[in-house]
């Protein structure tokens, strides 16, 4: 039986143990000049000159925590090996050097290793001329792909659409050969798409030159544990729930501003067509949204919230309270990153949504539409009238308008966040009623009040206020209407973005 060999293990920068092999196959070999530099001499530095041979000069730089954690490893270092600071490690340096990379270090202690692993790719290649250019790291039908480029566009830049997955598998490879190509000013990224845990997609960036700036249209602690390195801290964030800046910069973000999701003029204000499922809404409430989010079972696999948390907060729900993602963060005071514990906070917050939603659906009564997936229908409690899904830019803007009156019913994983439909029906030329959560701040209070519910035995009371056409309703579409294509659109956003960006 062949003994397996034994390996260095380490804490790496999340906490966690990882082992460290020795072997020639971790070492990356990126050609250059005769002399050499190591970044990393992994756990086992005696090994080197016999491993790699004729490799000149040799220098080397090496993680403060490799050298704290492996016993006796300065003893191991071969003579002639001479070390220099990350600091004296400049592109110049880097470019002019053969560069002997090791490269389990990336994954241990990603924010000392990717600005150097960065440095070395970028110092490889001969940059394109920067110029007007914004790449977004979404496909064609992603949500947000069009209403980013036609605002983008609209300030004077030109925009690319990059292969997320793509870069997110080999950023290493990928970035380098297409920063060849051109360079762009900024590089906008929804949700960490494009950016792979590690950080190195955004060192090379940064390290081109590139702003970074990632917009966190989701529940941001969500998206966090997806990420393995601290690079996120350093990035400019955007957040469309105002409420996360603080709990971010508590834990290390250094720059986040608040970005509220918008309309899009160009595709809801007017066009679209109802389908043949979509006829007789004219006097109908109108409820559109799925009942839970894509891979939700996979996110939360074997989680449950706290039951006596449950308990309480769906009490709360029937007295016109939100039990959202701070108020369970508040109770169970889990870690926010790194990790995954988070997630426990989270499925408690999702599921307390899941429940005002039905709640709301159900005390609509049998007035509603819902157009969504056929889990709706197989609720009890709810008597709404369920059709099939609509396609978002060919059917949704003619539905909103269409409609007597829209319901918006907002989860709880952002507190203070907003939906599309607070944007998109109004532009759409719709009318439309919303649970009041902290987002609707945002507008004035004597737009708000008047189409708001705190509680879910209000709508009926309210969509009967507004069911038939009358000046009230009318003004306040038109109001509404003017505030949101004045102040609310996406070129409003992006406005906001180039400003904070310094572009």
């Amino acid at each position: 039986m062949v003994k397996r060999p034994s390996r260095t293990c380490i804490v790496n920068e999340l906490g966690n143990s990882q082992t460290l092999p020795d072997d020639i196959g971790q070492f990356e070999i990126v050609r250059g000049g005769p002399d050499t530099i190591f970044l990393g001499l992994g756990p086992s530095p005696d090994k080197l000159p016999e491993l790699f041979p004729n490799i000149g000069k040799v220098r080397f730089v090496e993680s403060p925590d490799m050298k704290r954690q492996v016993e006796r490893w300065s003893d191991s270092i071969p003579n002639g090996f001479t070390r220099i600071t990350s600091e004296e490690f400049s592109p110049a340096l880097a470019a002019g050097h053969s560069i002997i990379r090791y490269c389990p270090g990336l994954k241990a202690f990603p924010s000392f290793w990717g600005p150097l692993t960065a440095r070395t790719a970028v110092s490889r290649i001969p940059l394109a001329e920067k110029d007007r250019i914004v790449w977004l790291p979404l496909g064609d039908n992603d949500l947000l792909g069009k209403e980013l480029t036609l605002a983008f566009e609209a300030k004077g830049y030109r925009v690319r659409l990059v292969g997320a997955e793509v870069l997110e598998r080999s950023p290493g490879t990928e970035l380098p050969e297409m920063l060849k190509l051109e360079t762009p000013e900024l590089f906008f990224s929804v949700n960490f798409k494009g950016l792979e845990p590690f950080g190195l997609a955004f060192n090379i960036l940064r390290e081109a030159g590139v702003k970074v700036a990632i917009w966190l249209v989701d529940n941001p602690f969500n998206m966090l544990t997806s990420v393995k390195s601290g690079y996120w801290k350093d990035a400019r964030l955007f957040v469309t729930d105002h409420s996360f800046i603080g709990p971010l910069i508590e834990i290390g973000a250094r720059w986040v501003t608040h970005l509220p999701l918008a309309a899009c003029p160009e595709l809801f204000a007017e066009g679209g067509s109802l389908p043949d499922f979509a006829h007789g809404i004219e006097d109908r409430l109108v409820f559109v949204g799925r009942s839970e989010f894509p891979k939700k079972n996979a996110f939360f696999a074997g989680l449950t919230p706290n039951h006596r948390l449950l308990d309480e907060a769906v009490n709360m729900l029937g007295q016109g309270e939100r039990p959202h993602f701070h108020w369970w963060q508040d109770h169970l005071m889990a870690q926010p990153w790194p990790g995954n514990e988070v997630r426990h906070v989270s499925v408690g917050a999702e599921v307390a949504g899941y429940a005002w939603r039905v709640r709301c659906l159900a005390s609509a009564g049998p007035n509603v539409v819902v157009f969504g997936d056929d889990k709706w229908g197989q609720i009890d409690e709810i008597t709404a009238e369920v059709r099939p899904l609509l396609d978002y830019y060919a059917a949704l803007p003619a539905v909103y308008r269409t409609a007597s009156v829209s319901l918006n019913i907002t989860g709880m994983q952002l507190p203070a966040g907003l939906t599309q439909r607070h944007f998109d029906v109004w532009c759409a030329g719709g009318f439309l009623i919303s649970d009041a959560n902290p987002g609707l701040g945002i507008f004035p209070d004597d737009l708000t009040k008047s189409i708001s519910f705190l509680k879910p035995d209000e709508i009926p009371a309210l969509f009967a206020q507004f069911r038939q056409e009358t000046n009230e309703k009318s003004d306040l579409r038109t109001a509404w209407r003017e505030l949101i294509l004045n102040e609310h659109t996406y070129h409003n956003r992006i406005t906001t973005v180039l400003k904070a960006m310094g572009l």
